[in-house]
């Protein structure tokens, strides 16, 4: 029997019990959404995290205290401990002068005054081997330099945040809005002059990221904790007023060994370097930049798995319901295969007839799949979900290739067993 007669006639048999086929395809399309959605999900998160790793660097650690509901003992959370120095940084750069970047940072927060306005900011401290790591940005003016760092220069950078190249919907509705991002938007900042606390800073440079769609730190959450103003990291120890995570020290020593295989013997070196520096009295954790990606995606990940899960239990459900349809139309159609075989068709002849009628209703479950969850996304995507603007063109098909690949394992069972009536018997069939 030729193919395209194997289809005319699955079609006709679709067509004329609409209600069981419907319901047969209707779990199969909730199948092929939910690959879809998983796929971009994965895809998302895998482009993502390759994306943040090249920015981030192939050897990159980092450096930091352990806070008190990470110490071991109560006893241990109580003692009196040393604290990371921008001292064991140089310490770190002098020792292993061939490491890629040594990043030590402190964090504050400061009051911000310009003429008339004034907010609350997250300013960091640096050194000009932060900008090794971690640049997305296009540099107005300059950036901090070794000269500032050694005249503890009172000189600061703003962080300009990008825009959407697409605003999504759901921002008419928030409310909130960077009181600080709004106001350097409209003004022209460099070269002004602010008040940080109680001192006078002169904005040397303005940092303006790329589109919020093309930035792999804020897809990542990786651009710290609502930074926007930079001075030099012996400046913000000096002179900057304000409250910080580490009195006295760093917030951490971001460090990029340059290569991933080195990582953890340079992780062991530094950890004793640091430790003999205090005496041992010091609670710190190295944590690789890998796995801080990881525990970042975490929670996508269980969203994935989740969907995906449901899909599969979708597709199984779809292709449970054709097998039952291919049986029920065998028990249907016994005289006409038996008719068939006795003008000549082969048990094959029967089999690909059933199985394509199978495969039939799977692509058409999975074609409603595709416009319902195409439409879905790009839904998703225009209120602002970034993970569903990375929508490839193949996902379409591998989800209709699932469904379609669902039709042929239902129908195989079903389809050998018309292959098998006995010609004779079939005919007698009432």
């Amino acid at each position: 029997m030729r193919i395209f007669e194997s289809v005319r006639t699955g079609s006709l048999e679709i067509f004329h019990h609409k209600m069981r086929s419907f319901l047969t395809f209707f779990a199969i399309s909730i199948g092929v959404i939910s690959i879809m959605y998983s796929l971009t999900l994965i895809y998302a998160m895998t482009s993502r995290t390759k994306k943040a790793l090249e920015v981030s660097g192939p050897g990159r650690m980092t450096v930091q205290m352990k806070r008190g509901w990470q110490s071991e003992t109560a006893v241990e959370s109580k003692e009196a401990v040393a604290v990371i120095t921008l001292e064991d940084a140089q310490a770190v750069r002098k020792e292993f002068p061939e490491l890629y970047m040594v990043s030590p940072t402190l964090g504050k927060w400061s009051e911000l005054y310009h003429g008339s306005f004034s907010d609350e900011k997250a300013v960091q401290g640096i050194t000009p081997e932060w900008k090794r790591r971690g640049w997305v940005y296009t540099v107005k003016g300059r950036f901090i330099n070794q000269h500032d760092l050694d005249t503890y220069a009172r000189v600061c950078v703003l962080v300009k945040e990008g825009s959407y190249l697409k605003k999504p919907k759901w921002i008419k509705f928030y409310g909130w809005r960077d009181k600080f991002q709004e106001y350097i938007k409209h003004n022209d900042m460099l070269g002004a002059t602010i008040r940080l606390g109680n001192s006078l800073y002169t904005v040397v440079g303005i940092l303006q990221e790329p589109p919020v769609e093309q930035n792999p730190k804020s897809m990542m959450g990786m651009g710290g904790w609502d930074q926007g103003v930079f001075v030099p990291i012996t400046t913000a120890q000096r002179f900057l007023s304000g409250w910080a995570f580490n009195s006295g020290g760093v917030e951490a020593i971001d460090i990029d060994t340059g290569n991933e295989a080195t990582i953890n013997s340079y992780k062991r070196k530094i950890q004793k370097l640091i430790e003999a520096r205090h005496g041992g009295r010091i609670r710190f954790e190295i944590k690789d930049y890998r796995e801080m990606i990881k525990e970042r995606l975490a929670d996508k990940e269980r969203d994935m798995y989740t969907v995906l899960i449901i899909g599969a239990i979708a597709i199984l459900a779809g292709g449970i319901g054709i097998m039952n349809v291919t049986l029920a139309t065998i028990y249907s159609r016994i005289k006409e295969i038996g008719i068939r075989r006795a003008i000549g068709a082969t048990r094959a002849d029967i089999m690909v007839q059933f199985v394509i009628e199978a495969m039939l209703l799977g692509f058409l479950g999975g074609v409603a799949g595709i416009l319902v969850g195409m439409a879905g996304i790009q839904y998703l995507a225009s209120k602002g979900d970034t993970d569903m603007m990375l929508l490839q063109w193949w996902m379409p098909f591998a989800a209709i290739i699932a469904a379609v690949l669902t039709g042929f394992l239902a129908s195989i069972y079903p389809a050998y067993q018309a292959s098998k009536l006995d010609p004779i018997e079939a005919l007698r069939y009432e």
